[in-house]
């Protein structure tokens, strides 16, 4: 299954400008079921600007022991271990992870590289987490233009003062 998990403002954003995240501490990600929903996946998916906000502001590397590709155009010098770039192209891209993933796949981020699934009707499940904040301006969730979707609504829970939708594909 290849899935989306990720976290956005009230006003549709994941990261301010300064592509910090800052806006999440209260709201810590165990609290949301992170821990359970991490156990379930082999392999994340990243886009090159989300792997080098990950490498700056995460150390040690977060997902060791997990396979991680990162979507690039070019190569990355001192990858992580179990990390490999991938430059053939989301269409390719999704043929391999559903032929190849023998466990639930992440798709990361960035906005631009989940909409890439979305839009390609490649995105099983989408578990999205509104924060009750409002920034004002950042790094938009999904910064367009996309292809018009309809998800299904398969569920709506709370988590603290985190909103909870999971959505599947029709």
């Amino acid at each position: 299954m290849i899935r989306g998990y990720i976290a956005s403002t009230l006003d549709g954003y994941i990261a301010a400008a300064d592509h910090s995240f800052a806006f999440l501490d209260p709201y810590p990600a165990e609290d949301a079921g992170y821990e359970d929903f991490y156990a379930e996946i082999g392999t994340l998916v990243m886009g090159r600007v989300t792997y080098e906000v990950c490498r700056r502001t995460m150390q040690p590397w977060p997902y060791a022991g997990k396979r991680s590709i990162i979507v690039t155009s070019a190569g990355i010098a001192d990858l992580p271990a179990d990390a490999e770039t991938w430059t053939a192209g989301v269409e390719a891209l999704i043929g391999h992870l559903r032929a190849d993933a023998k466990q639930d796949v992440w798709i990361v981020g960035g906005g631009r590289l989940q909409q890439a699934f979305i839009d390609r009707d490649a995105l099983d499940r989408l578990d999205h987490f509104i924060v009750p904040v409002i920034l004002g301006g950042g790094i938009p969730l999904y910064p367009g233009p996309a292809r018009p979707r309809t998800m299904k609504l398969a569920e709506v829970g709370r988590f603290g003062q985190i909103a909870h939708l999971r959505l599947e594909r029709e």
